[in-house]
Formats: C-alpha cells, structure tokens, sequence
C-alpha cells in the first residue's frame, strides 16, 4: 500500500476512489459512494495533483494546506478552515510541515444524499451568478463540533445520510457568500482544465504539438491561446518553439551531437528551418555555438 506521496510521484490522485488505497488516509465510514475519511500527513507533499470525481467537503484539524486552481490562484487552509470542492475539478495541494501534521477530514457525497438535499431546500439556484469554483469556509467551532460527533463508526446508512444532510446544511449556512448551493447543483460535463504553469514545469514538452498541450491541459485551442498569452506574453506555438531551441542549445555546446542531430533531436524535418530560427533567436548559428564552446 503506497503513500499519497508515492502515489502521486507518477499519477494524477483521483479522489475519492484513490484515497481507499492509501496508507496515510484511514476511513471512518462509507455507504456507496458517501465517505468519510481521516488523513494524517506526517512527511511534506508538494506539488499533489488530484481530480474531484464527487463532490467532496475537506475540514482542516490541524496544520496547514495550500490548494491551487487551473487559474493558478491559491487558498490557504489553516486549522478549523473547511472548503467544499464540486465534482470535475482538477487542483493541486501542497503540505509543507512546520510543527505539526496535517489532519483533515475529507467528506464525499453520493448522488442520492445530495439530490435528498436539494430537494429540501426552497431555490437552491437563486443565489447570484458567481464564477466561483470552490467555495471557502472560514474557521468556526460549529465543524469541530459536528466531526466529533461522527468519531464512532457509523454502520447504519440512514444515520450515515442523516449526518451528511446535516453537514451539507451546515455548509450552506456558514457560506456568506452564497455560492454553494449553486456549486452542488452543478456538474462538469467537459474534461477539467488543468494548471496550466505546474502542468508544463514538470512535463516533457518539446515532442507535443499545441493540440497536444491543449487535450492534456483540458482546453479548447482557443482557451489555450487565450491563457498562455496570460501567462507567459507568448502563443503556445512561440513557447513549444523557444524551448526547443533553448534545450537545442544546451545540446549543441555538450558538443556530442552534430547540427543535423540535434535539429532532429528537437523535431525539425528541415535542418535549413532549425538553422533559420536559431539564428532569429541567438544571433548565430548552430554551427558558431559549437566552434564558441
């Protein structure tokens, strides 16, 4: 059985499925696809990478987490903070410890538990149009107190959806901005959009096309476009095109392969094209960086 750690060294944490396989994250109860577990980190996890399958609420104990969105926009969790996550988001968490571990309640809610509560409650859609993704719930002794009451194992499916009904409308009660029920009601039906930036500073880029990047990044070509001139001033094309070259250069002074090598080594059909654009870029050729070095 691996760690969260181990586990996501290679893979993308599909939660809640992913979570039943790990040693650091114990269950506390389950009926169907409704969980609830407990996880206690001790060692540092950076960087993790996970997709919401269900709607999941996450309740910090102790320590403290930071969760980062396809937008690269963070929220920090500290102790006694709660977040609840739609279905069909693709996020990342990082734990860096400090003094303590983290420990944190995750709570997942199948369909039936969240249709009963919708079906409870007057215009769940009524609250303003939002562009929220998450919805943020600031520390409040009313969390603690419901976790403590679910710390006996909970073998009944009726108490079991008793208690989730009890939370989601605890949830809705504590959100002051309004956009939770909205949240529940709404599921993704397109592939989420992945960070963009962590996505590229740790994959192997300089064989993909730009249709590549945008299938693995959950975009269209335009969306695509639209959010690497946001982030890097550049199209992706500019971008893949530069990286080439930079890794080229480093190629080129190691000195072991010839121009025509490397121009293949770097997907150029045409050496006359590779040649071209080097010189656009370092203002000399492939050739006068070998006979510089």
């Amino acid at each position: 059985m691996k760690t969260i750690f181990e586990h996501t060294q290679s893979n993308v944490l599909v939660i809640p499925q992913a979570l039943y396989a790990m040693r650091d994250v114990a269950v506390i109860c389950h009926h169907r696809n409704s969980v609830i577990f407990y996880k206690n980190l001790e060692q540092d996890l950076v960087d993790v990478e996970f997709y919401t399958n269900t709607p999941c609420f996450i309740f910090i104990e102790k320590g403290r987490e930071v969760i980062t969105n396809c937008n690269h926009d963070t929220v920090e969790l500290s102790a006694g903070a709660g977040i609840f996550l739609p279905q069909g988001l693709n996020l990342h968490s990082d734990f860096v410890k400090e003094t303590e571990s983290l420990k944190a309640y995750l709570v997942f809610f199948d369909d039936d538990v969240i249709n009963d509560y919708l079906s409870k409650i007057k215009e769940p859609l009524a609250c303003h149009e939002s562009k929220e993704t998450l919805c943020l719930l600031e520390g409040g002794d009313e969390f603690r107190s419901f976790f403590d009451s679910i710390r006996v194992d909970i073998t009944s499916p009726s108490y079991l959806n008793v208690k989730l009904q009890e939370l989601l409308h605890l949830i809705a009660w504590r959100d002051e901005r309004c956009v939770f029920n909205a949240l529940l009601a709404t599921k993704k039906r397109v592939p989420p959009k992945r960070n963009l930036v962590r996505m590229l500073e740790t994959l192997d880029v300089l064989h993909l096309t730009v249709g590549d990047l945008a299938h693995l990044s959950g975009r269209s070509l335009s969306s695509l476009n639209r959010d690497f001139k946001e982030n890097y001033k550049v199209t992706p094309k500019k971008w893949l095109q530069q990286k080439r070259l930079s890794k080229a250069k480093e190629l080129l002074i190691g000195k072991e392969l010839s121009v025509t090598e490397v121009a293949m080594t770097m997907g150029y059909e045409n050496v006359s094209a590779f040649i071209k654009a080097f010189k656009c870029k370092y203002g000399v050729t492939p050739k006068q960086i070998k006979r510089q070095e």
